[in-house]
């Protein structure tokens, strides 16, 4: 939950207006901001399309029995290349995390971060990784 802000209506304006062009310069949007894609929830927070199309190859390029563990992947469109997957409940196996790994920079190039959300292990983090880093 959010706390709400006072501010004066200048600076909300101001933050609202940088809002505004943040979403209009990320790329060509979508006419919807998510959908299932093989039993997968996509999400792009600003419905872009591109993102929408990257968690496409994630799924594809995930071997079938790992994809299908799969409940929901998130991009946050303000922070770029940085997705949340959530992992069904009681569907969560150790190698699962690197088969994510695997798929993502396959698929993407890279990410700047993936938090990994379900019942174990809560909140599992993999550290931005992008071909050609090493």
């Amino acid at each position: 939950m959010v706390d709400e802000i006072e501010m004066p209506p200048e600076m909300a304006e101001a933050i609202h207006h940088q809002y505004e062009i943040d979403r209009a310069e990320a790329g060509q949007k979508a006419p919807v901001s998510g959908f299932a894609y093989k039993g997968v929830q996509l999400e792009s927070r600003w419905a872009i399309l591109y993102e929408l199309e990257a968690m496409k190859r994630i799924v594809d390029t995930m071997p079938e029995l790992m994809a299908r563990r799969l409940e929901m992947i998130w991009c946050d469109s303000k922070a770029s290349a940085t997705y949340t997957i959530f992992v069904r409940d009681g569907l969560w196996i150790p190698a699962l995390k690197w088969a994510i790994s695997k798929a993502v920079v396959k698929a993407c190039g890279g990410h700047n971060g993936v938090n990994i959300e379900g019942d174990a292990p809560a909140g599992s983090d993999l550290d931005p990784d992008w071909l050609g880093d090493y």
